[in-house]
């Protein structure tokens, strides 16, 4: 193993300097100040609306004990003195690309197996599968959260320890150009595609558009195997087209190498649980795994892909799937009273999640009353009204939806007599409180900034929300 690399290593990599001392690089790095614990690192970002070198003071305070700055912020501060007395001072000509050249230089260092995943769905929930999977034989090292933008995989690899073996990053865009720069900084060996469906379409303009900005992800020649979506044919056709003298392995109901063969969704006293059929390459498996919803058979299918691939067994994997928790608002089901559930999907929508997360209350629902929480769709552009008006067409069968944002009242979108519009959270949280939780299952979801995770508290534990 390589010696651990140190601050000075970090100032040369990116071509700054440093003050204080020599500390260890590997350790939790944060840009949010209040999230700062002692021993942490902090690295001060300027964004659009603030800029975390106003807070320098605030995350020293709360023990960090190396900070990363800006060159041109280092007028009046005195690094060796002062607050900074005993502080690592990192100092580079700007921090979003210093923190992103460090963080490849530590890449390099390290030398994991690089697993990138990016996709309009599912990128999080692949992210978790497969690390479960892979800790079987390896030292895996992931994001804690969806850590999926440069900043983001910087954060999480100046985290890895030094004998992380597997690395499983996200890739997100919504920028053309943005995966391409995440592969430029950390390129992956094995990359997964989950899916190329209408989501950012603001700055991609279709799917299209969505397709060709997750290409980006096949534009290192680091990249050894692609795994994919075979239902998609777009997407289908282009990694044929595009990733050629890769391995590349597809999944599906119709096409490629590997396929879904009957999949079951059910919602029992121990909470989800969707059951997939697998014709592998090699053999056939099915595995149970406590997630909501038949779309997750290609996640839990591209996981069993890279179990394969990476030498563990079928059958292990999918004894270590079985014991997989989705994390908190994507697909967690939580128990009510005595016959009740609420479905948290409140960190993001897109019009394929949504139109999903309400098909499968649909055929689950049996002789419940369904409710759902919705939240609009946020980054659609010309197309916002068409995709809201299209979620609005599949609500017949609940008893109530409550909608939750300006997306839902534009023109072109109308509401049915069982939906009502909700114009603050109060509003929101007054609509949740009506619902009369015995026999009943409520969907919550939405975009993440609209904050619903609020309501599965409310409904769930009784919480507070005001």
């Amino acid at each position: 193993m390589p010696a651990m690399p140190c601050v000075s290593d970090a100032a040369r990599w990116c071509g700054g300097k440093y003050y204080g001392p020599n500390v260890e690089l590997c350790r939790t790095w944060r840009n949010d100040s209040r999230e700062v614990c002692p021993g942490d690192a902090f690295v001060a970002l300027k964004g659009d609306s603030s800029d975390g070198h106003l807070y320098l003071d605030r995350a020293i305070e709360r023990g960090a004990s190396l900070v990363l700055i800006d060159e041109k912020n280092t007028d009046g501060l005195n690094l060796t003195q002062g607050v900074f007395t005993g502080i690592s001072v990192l100092v580079a000509k700007d921090t979003v690309t210093g923190l992103a050249m460090i963080a490849s230089e530590y890449l390099k260092t390290v030398s994991p197996t690089v697993i990138g995943i990016t996709g309009s769905v599912g990128k999080t929930t692949t992210r978790e599968l497969m690390t479960s999977v892979l800790k079987l034989k390896y030292c895996v090292h992931s994001a804690p959260r969806s850590f999926n933008t440069v900043i983001g995989c910087s954060l999480t690899i100046l985290a890895m320890p030094m004998d992380t073996e597997m690395l499983v990053l996200e890739f997100g865009t919504n920028h053309f150009g943005d995966i391409e720069e995440i592969t430029g900084y950390f390129p992956p060996d094995f990359a997964v595609i989950t899916e190329v469906a209408p989501a950012h379409l603001e700055g991609f303009g279709d799917t299209s558009g969505v397709l060709r900005a997750k290409l980006e992800i096949c534009s290192q020649n680091k990249l050894k195997c692609i795994v994919y979506n075979a239902d998609n044919k777009s997407l289908a056709e282009a990694v044929k087209t595009k990733c050629q003298g890769i391995d590349r392995i597809g999944i599906g109901y119709l096409s490629g190498e590997v396929r879904i063969k009957e999949v079951t969704v059910s919602i029992s006293d121990e909470g989800a649980c969707t059951r997939a059929e697998y014709d592998l390459i090699n053999e056939s498996i099915s595995a149970e795994v406590a997630v909501f919803g038949a779309q997750h058979a290609y996640n839990i299918g591209y996981a069993l892909i890279a179990a394969g691939y990476f030498g563990v067994s079928a059958a292990r994997a999918a004894e270590a799937l079985s014991l997989f928790r989705p994390l908190l608002g994507r697909g967690v089901v939580k128990k009510v009273g005595a016959a009740s559930w609420v479905i948290d999907e409140a960190y993001n929508a897109s019009p394929n999640s949504m139109l999903m997360a309400i098909e499968n209350v649909i055929n689950t629902s049996g002789d419940y009353d369904i409710y759902a929480v919705l939240g609009g769709m946020r980054e659609m552009g010309d197309s916002e009204a068409v995709w809201h008006q299209r979620i609005i067409q599949k609500i017949g069968s609940f008893k109530k939806v409550f909608l939750y944002g300006p997306e839902w009242i534009i023109d072109g979108v109308s509401l049915p007599d069982n939906a009502v519009y909700c114009d603050s959270m109060e509003s929101v949280i007054e609509c949740a409180l009506s619902v009369k939780m015995e026999n009943a299952i409520v969907l919550i979801k939405g975009s993440n900034s609209y904050g619903l995770k609020k309501i599965v508290a409310l409904l769930t534990e009784g919480t507070n929300v005001l």
